[in-house]
């Protein structure tokens, strides 16, 4: 092997290979990530306005709801929502987080609960209406649906559209086992999703019994069901396939491959929930290390798939329209 190839293949050379990269794309996201000057930026406000709206309809879609759920973000979404309209006005972007507030409202009163944070943060609620001039139809945009086996199970013969537009995140199961020749079938429809340069470097790793409860509870996003999961599918990127400037690709690849399995999953009658892997650093390293996966696989996603219950809450999660986020050049 000729000098050139042999330094080509060096650890250390690659590294410092790949520090502009790395200082050019830490220093770009340092810049515009939205914990970074959140309050003078109305994107990175309406993040924190959306993270929250989710965190509370997915308490929606919880069985056994606590009493008194979510007041805490339910007050810090109100006035996060407040504060965005006083500095940037209204939007339509808030009409979800807006509508949120008030079935949230309605829920408490109805379930019989009361605090007079909750009277403060209905008073914001009405001003903002009214100042607004928020019409009815937004109020149909947030909350919760009721979701039964039969019309999930519906989807197996539907077309594409119809299937993606109907397919709910479960955060609950029936006991039913799902097959590995289930699980097999819907990887085989999922393999034709498209990699960089057809590398196809995305592995698979299908958990059960305790280890499915292990790296669920590692993740963190599935503690209030992940008993109820009947097992959880961890999709990595092999580094092994990928060059110096392609430090993205493998969550690209595992990300195009994932969301392919999870409309495979539903065509097949299979509920699933995807996780995220976006965690610390010593999580990820348990994740590593309690379940076995290679060092040169990094996690992308974690999905928890179980059959449907025979009835459901699941979250409305409204869509924005196509104009909000499409710019024809």
């Amino acid at each position: 092997m000729k000098l050139k190839e042999k330094l080509s293949e060096q650890h250390l050379l690659l590294f410092l290979k790949m520090i502009p990269y790395m200082l050019h794309e830490y220093w770009n996201f340092a810049k515009h990530v939205a914990r970074c000057g959140m309050s003078k930026n109305s994107n990175k406000l309406l993040t924190d306005i959306l993270m929250t709206t989710h965190a509370v309809e997915k308490a929606f879609s919880l069985d056994n709801k606590r009493k008194g759920f979510g007041v805490k973000k339910i007050v810090s979404l109100t006035n996060n929502i407040q504060k965005y309209i006083n500095k940037y006005g209204y939007s339509d972007k808030l009409n979800v987080s807006v509508a949120l507030v008030r079935s949230y409202l309605e829920f408490q009163k109805n379930d019989g609960f009361k605090d007079k944070v909750l009277d403060k943060v209905s008073r914001i609620l009405n001003d903002i209406i009214d100042q607004s001039q928020i019409s009815n139809e937004v109020f149909k945009e947030a909350g919760f649906l009721s979701k039964s086996r039969v019309q999930m199970i519906e989807l197996t013969n539907v077309d594409f559209a119809k299937l993606v537009n109907n397919r709910y995140s479960f955060r609950h199961f029936s006991q039913e086992e799902v097959s590995d020749e289930v699980i097999k079938k819907a990887l085989d429809i999922a393999k034709k999703s498209p990699s960089a340069c057809n590398r196809q470097s995305y592995r698979v790793h299908v958990f059960s019994g305790n280890d499915k409860d292990v790296i669920l509870k590692l993740q963190g996003g599935a503690n209030s069901f992940y008993k109820e999961a009947n097992k959880a599918i961890l999709i990595t990127g092999d580094l092994n396939r990928y060059y110096t400037t392609e430090m993205h690709l493998p969550y690209v690849d595992g990300a195009l491959f994932a969301m392919s399995f999870i409309y495979a999953l539903t065509s097949l009658g299979v509920a699933s929930i995807p996780l995220t892997m976006g965690r610390k650093l010593n999580v990820l390293n348990d994740i590593h290390q309690q379940l076995n996966i290679p060092a040169n696989e990094v996690p992308v996603i974690l999905i928890a798939i179980g059959n449907y219950p025979d009835k459901a809450e699941v979250s409305l999660s409204y869509r924005n329209e196509v104009d909000s986020f499409t710019t024809f050049h």
